[in-house]
């Protein structure tokens, strides 16, 4: 396996024979000697690469721990790529005409070799330190955010001080010589996961949504080249972050910069994983040389600004933002179901000149994120992203949805060889799969289903999970995670390995998740079939429902690990309650019903009005005769907690006198003023036609006849129903013939026993959102902020969702990172920065949810 990497000479070599063949698209330089007098080179690329500092660049490292090897052979081939498609690539030629690649391949030349030919597993340098131990991590030896560490056998010993090493020093100095840096990428292992740049507090940084998106995008590009999913993760509550990274000083510098740890080893087997991981990454180095230019320090477009969603409903979702007038600009618009989702042409849904757009046929009950940037035609380059806006569509008409958390003591893993399980629920993760140190591992997790009615009828569900870490997933495409209800009833001690591991699996939900498509950062969800909600619902009369995920039970030869750690939302390692799992249910309860039989009928002929029949067609001059029915609305429910799910008039064919040229259709009229006359009737205004047209044919294959309304008819009918206790309806016929005459179809028995009817489906189900939270306020406790609130008096409150936004009010409860959940009036943002400037909204929620208007505050104004 060995013999198949490339030596650091080599390296070197390679370089140096492409710029001697290249010389106008390479340039090789020392940018510095290590302790053992190697040269530390860096490679620029580009076209006319005398002008390499004339245009936006990328800079990439690989190498810096010594035992990633990962970063200098995909150095390597990516620049073979370039050579072998300059010639005839026609966006690699578009590329590199207006940007620079400038390469690092090997960070840490000393170590690297060390670590190729005498002790694999070294990451560090080679000084030599004072006490006669070897290395300094580099990795740790940048000025941002450096922590000393005394512990020179350390394998992340920082060094005597920041910038001690010469390979730190000559990285440092390359970057501030090269101002033209727009994104930095550092090539580490393992994991597959991008880890974007911090700024050492818990709060979002303006580029973060950059960040993530880059990372996202190049993990898009990945999965279409490999089916390989790539986690993005911005890190641990701050205490826990790593400290003097090259990431953060590229960051410090005004470089987007992201750690991409690829593989799952340190050093891959070549053949069958190494040229793997080469393969995938290469078009995602593409994809970030294409963004270069956006991100150019000087003359760049500036960012969108306030992109909120203006109106949600259960079906359309209404952008809109701010921005300059230019004639020579336009808006492109991303959506994803994903919070750290990818935006590229696939899941672009629009593009306009305007400054406001409406995402249309959405489904209900769905969480969506959107993302927008400025395009500018005349200069050919992109804005930075705008702050992404987070909704979620309302339930549909009839439907109402709970997303549900599992308390502390109801979630946790149960391991094989740990002997404290009982500790492990309600702290930090949940460990899944299997070990040779904790043997096999299970999660385990409870819901109450108490705020759901128990007569409820499920319609859909997921369960969803956050990888918070995915490194003891030491194995590529070995083993899978899949999660089960279990059956509760036998089992007596949920912290119990043998019960959890041999509890009956009521059901499995959806398709396992294979270990190729574990991407740490990014929510993992499950979505019910239908003979899984069946499994479900059956659960309402318990009121509670448990999961279990189980991974592999079984390692390979050579592998010690196939563990994947989960977040709970619980513990002071977890990421709080934005990262709980969650159960995602909607809902409709049994509908109630409505028959009305029309309260009046009557025929409009061209000589007279004919109370009582309904008589439709054409008389023998061909004039129309036309049918009118009247229905009394006057009893109605109370609308403002009534939805109307379904409505239809159903009528019946008495006597047919027409031949099959006929076709009958019924619509919704404003109702006629004072006296009613065939002129009124035939120059109608009609509101809205109800369902679809029936032939004669139709009527002798059934005499009875339905005709649905749609969503806008119904609305129609109750909104004119509010000004007017009917509703009218006007039968009328059409023949494809020019002329007709003497046919007819009697809608009506002359004793009115079969009279139309308007049926009408329901549910009580309100349609207004409760009062507003009142008096928000903010104090600072031991060093964090607390937000409190008075309820209102208002039957219809059940609780509220606080969010935080730190760019702007947030405008829906999914517009930011929520914090806290329920029915109590107080909250702590126990990660955030006491003073940082954001803003916190108050949400109040009744029971479907609707949701009130945000009760906001701004802190730390600027």
């Amino acid at each position: 396996m060995r013999q198949q990497y490339t030596s650091y000479n080599e390296c070197v070599d390679f370089f140096m024979s492409a710029q001697k063949t290249n010389p106008n698209l390479f340039k090789v330089e020392s940018i510095g000697k290590t302790w053992e007098d190697r040269d530390i080179i860096a490679v620029s690329i580009t076209k006319n690469v005398k002008t390499n500092k004339e245009k936006p660049a990328l800079f990439y490292t690989g190498t810096i721990h010594a035992r990633e090897w990962i970063g200098i052979e995909l150095s390597l081939n990516f620049a073979k790529y370039i050579v072998e498609h300059i010639d005839y690539d026609p966006q690699l030629n578009a590329i590199l005409d207006n940007t620079t690649l400038y390469m690092v391949p090997c960070a840490n030349p000393d170590g690297f070799e060390y670590s190729r030919n005498h002790f694999s597993f070294w990451r560090k340098n080679r000084r030599r330190n004072a006490d006669g131990t070897f290395g300094v991590d580099l990795n740790r030896n940048f000025e941002v955010g450096f922590t000393p560490n005394k512990d020179t056998s350390s394998n992340v010993y920082s060094g005597p001080h920041a910038f001690s090493e010469p390979e730190t020093a000559a990285l440092r100095d390359f970057v501030l010589e090269h101002k033209n840096i727009t994104i930095a990428l550092d090539y580490h292992s393992q994991g597959n996961v991008f880890f974007p740049a911090h700024n050492f507090i818990h709060e979002d940084a303006e580029n973060a949504i950059d960040l993530n998106i880059l990372a996202s995008n190049m993990a898009e590009e990945i999965r279409k080249e490999s089916g390989r999913e790539y986690g993005v993760h911005m890190g641990k509550p701050p205490v826990h972050l790593i400290s003097g990274s090259g990431r953060e000083f590229y960051y410090s510098q005004g470089a987007l910069a992201l750690v991409a740890e690829v593989g799952t080893r340190n050093i891959s087997d070549f053949k069958e994983h190494m040229s793997e991981n080469v393969d995938e990454n290469i078009p995602a180095l593409v994809f970030a040389l294409s963004e270069v230019n956006n991100y150019k320090k000087e003359n760049s477009l500036p960012r969108v600004e306030n992109f909120i969603a203006k109106n949600v409903t259960s079906r359309e979702v209404e952008l809109t933002w701010e921005y300059i007038d230019d004639d020579s600009l336009y808006f492109e618009i991303y959506r994803s179901k994903k919070k750290k989702g990818c935006a590229q042409a696939s899941n672009r849904i629009g593009m306009t000149k305007l400054k406001t757009f409406t995402d249309k046929n959405l489904p209900y009950s769905t969480n969506y994120y959107y993302y927008i940037r400025a395009v500018c035609k005349k200069r050919n380059m992109k804005s930075s992203f705008g702050q992404m806006c987070g909704v979620r569509t309302e339930p549909a008409d009839n439907m109402f949805s709970k997303i549900l958390y599992p308390l502390a003591d109801k979630i946790g893993y149960v391991g094989e060889k740990t002997k404290k399980n009982s500790e492990h629920f309600g702290v930090n993760s949940l460990f899944v799969g299997v070990s040779e140190n904790k043997g096999e591992c299970y999660g385990v997790c409870g819901f109450s289903l108490t705020t759901i009615p128990e007569n409820a009828v499920i319609t859909s569900a997921s369960i969803s999970f956050y990888p918070m870490n995915r490194v003891s997933v030491q194995v590529e495409s070995f083993g899978e995670w899949r999660v089960g209800q279990i059956d509760e009833r036998n089992i007596d001690k949920l912290d119990s390995f043998d019960e959890i591991k041999n509890a009956k699996v009521l059901s499995y939900i959806d398709r396992p998740t294979g270990s190729a498509q574990l991407a740490q950062g990014i929510w993992r969800t499950y979505k019910f079939a239908n003979q899984e909600i069946e499994v479900l619902q059956k659960s309402l009369k318990r009121r509670e429902a448990y999961f279990r995920m189980e991974g592999p039970i079984s390692l390979p030869l050579d592998r010690a690990s196939q563990l994947m750690q989960w977040d709970i939302g619980y513990g002071k390692f977890s990421g709080g309650l934005t990262y709980r799992p969650k159960l995602d249910i909607s809902y409709t309860i049994n509908e109630a019903k409505i028959d009305l039989e029309s309260s009046h009928e009557f025929t409009a002929t061209q000589d007279k009005i004919i109370d009582s029949t309904l008589k439709v067609g054409f008389d023998k001059d061909g004039n129309k005769e036309y049918g009118c029915i009247e229905f009394d609305l006057s009893n109605l429910p109370d609308m403002d907690s009534t939805v109307i799910s379904d409505a239809y008039i159903d009528i019946e064919a008495n006597k047919i006198n027409s031949i099959n040229s006929l076709r009958f259709h019924i619509e919704m009229i404003v109702p006629c003023e004072c006296e009613k006359t065939y002129e009124k009737i035939k120059n109608r205004d009609v509101i809205e036609r109800i369902g679809y047209d029936v032939s004669v044919a139709d009527i002798k294959d059934g005499a009875k006849q339905r005709f649905v309304f749609d969503r806008h008819a119904i609305e129609e009918m109750l909104n004119n129903a509010s000004s007017n206790a009917k509703a009218v309806f006007v039968i009328s016929a059409s023949s494809q013939k020019s002329f007709c005459k003497s046919q007819n179809v009697s809608w009506c028995d002359s004793k009115r026993v079969k009279r139309p009817s308007l049926v009408i489906n329901y549910i009580k189900k309100r349609r207004i959102a409760p009062a507003n939270v009142e008096n928000l306020r903010h104090v600072v406790e031991n060093g964090i902020i607390k937000l409190e609130w008075d309820a209102p008096d208002d039957d219809s409150y059940k609780g509220v969702i606080v969010v935080k936004n730190p760019f702007r009010v947030p405008c829906s409860p999914y517009d930011g990172q929520k914090l806290y959940g329920g029915i109590d009036n107080y909250t702590y943002d126990n990660f955030g920065d006491k003073d940082v400037h954001k803003f916190y909204a108050v949400f109040a929620y009744d029971d479907v949810p609707n949701f009130s208007k945000p009760a906001f505050i701004e802190v730390n104004s600027l």
